[in-house]
């Protein structure tokens, strides 16, 4: 039970882009906690003797909430020691978060508090955006205590302070002395691309699993504003990202008009939306929706003649189609074309045709309430007892069953 609370806690705080990481005296765990950026920023940063430092100012069992130098905000839990436990000591860390925005005029202070070279202004913004931005610190605190008390199985005290934190992760950034440009700014870039690509390859490949951990990935590397109102901003994202998913579908194989059809779809969804809340979740429904797409009607394991019947029968499939048609209108023999079709998908035509009726019989049978004769004329069926004996072939019950269990579920 409290593996699969931990597991729940860290895909929540995951979802909202919020890094959750075990340490264990690894010093290169420990340089996870920055995403590597003192490492790339700091002259000469020591992750293992922060990591050692920290490891002793924390008690067990106690929640702290500390801020570093760079104004970066973490939660960290360290665990209780099991007896007779070899390894160093786990550490709980949640973050880094930001409670409030890092403006360029805030980040010039910085700069000069630190004497860093303002020639890195532009890599401290990068680095700042991808941090994510919590709005009610102490709603996020009650939230983080909530959760680790349930992991724990009991109340555990809460702190704001361990002595010399900040001075844990403290280092000499960047300057004019250093022998070479940090380009974090360009690295990050660069992550960003790689992320994004990934995401849309999986998606191409209908790869749900794959598509969102990619996802995750890239959604770290924030894009800076384009305008003034948050909402507009976002949904500006949304819709280009909407127009990306729909050139991966396409590399999928899907046809143009199941793409265009989902695409509406959301756009709809998109503008619909009021606030930023109503937007938060919608990238992963999109994702979902165009792998689900893809695993329905992609094309790419099929030769051009069996990707073009299948698109016929996907848009034809409520007028008369027979092996026999489909055939003439290719110019091709009928045992040629079972033959292939049925090698490549590993069903008849016959079945294909059926199963794509069936498909939208489904739908109609849960969102209206038309007859069972007018559902079997709009699937394609030539009379209503056919559409039955059909239905319950593919469904294992009759299509009037089907839809009372539905209406009875829902009510």
């Amino acid at each position: 039970m409290l593996v699969d609370l931990s597991e729940f806690m860290t895909e929540i705080l995951r979802y909202r882009g919020v890094q959750v990481l075990l340490l264990n005296g690894d010093p290169d765990k420990a340089a996870q906690m920055d995403y590597g950026f003192r490492l790339r920023m700091a002259d000469g940063f020591d992750y293992a003797e922060a990591a050692n430092k920290l490891e002793r100012s924390l008690e067990e069992g106690v929640q702290y909430f500390l801020e570093d130098d760079l104004k970066l905000s973490y939660t960290l839990f360290r665990f209780p020691k099991r007896p007779q436990q070899q390894e160093p000591y786990r550490i709980l860390s949640i973050g880094p978060v930001l409670f409030r925005t890092m403006e360029e005029e805030s980040l010039s202070t910085l700069i000069k508090a630190k004497k860093i070279d303002p020639r890195y202004t532009r890599d401290f913004l990068e680095f700042y955006n991808r941090i994510p931005l919590v709005l009610d610190k102490d709603a996020w605190n009650r939230s983080i205590h909530f959760c680790l008390e349930k992991l724990t199985g009991g109340p555990i005290p809460y702190r704001e302070h361990v002595s010399g934190f900040p001075e844990l992760f403290s280092a000499r950034y960047a300057d004019d002395a250093m022998s070479a440009l940090p380009d974090v700014a360009l690295s990050t870039l660069e992550e960003r691309y790689r992320w994004e690509d990934e995401m849309l390859s999986a998606v191409a490949a209908g790869n749900l699993s794959h598509a969102l951990e990619a996802h995750y990935r890239f959604i770290q590397y924030k894009l800076l504003p384009r305008t003034a109102d948050p909402v507009r901003d976002r949904k500006n994202l949304l819709i280009t990202f909407n127009t990306l998913l729909r050139k991966a579908a396409q590399a999928g194989q899907v046809h143009p008009l199941h793409i265009d059809n989902l695409s509406r779809q959301l756009a709809v969804q998109i503008e619909s939306a009021l606030t930023i809340d109503q937007l938060d979740g919608l990238a992963p429904h999109m994702l979902r929706k165009y792998c689900m797409l893809v695993n329905n009607y992609s094309r790419q394991s099929n030769s051009q003649l069996v990707r073009g019947c299948m698109d016929y029968i996907d848009f034809h499939y409520n007028e008369e189609l027979s092996l026999a048609t489909l055939a003439r209108k290719n110019s091709v023999s009928a045992s040629y074309l079972s033959g292939l079709f049925k090698k490549e998908n590993g069903m008849t035509l016959t079945d294909y045709i059926n199963a794509t009726r069936i498909r939208r019989a489904l739908l109609l049978l849960n969102t209206s309430g038309l007859s069972i004769g007018v559902i079997a004329a709009r699937c394609g069926f030539p009379d209503a007892n056919y559409f039955t004996r059909t239905f319950k072939k593919y469904q294992g019950i009759t299509p009037t069953a089907y839809r009372e269990s539905v209406w009875e579920f829902t009510e």
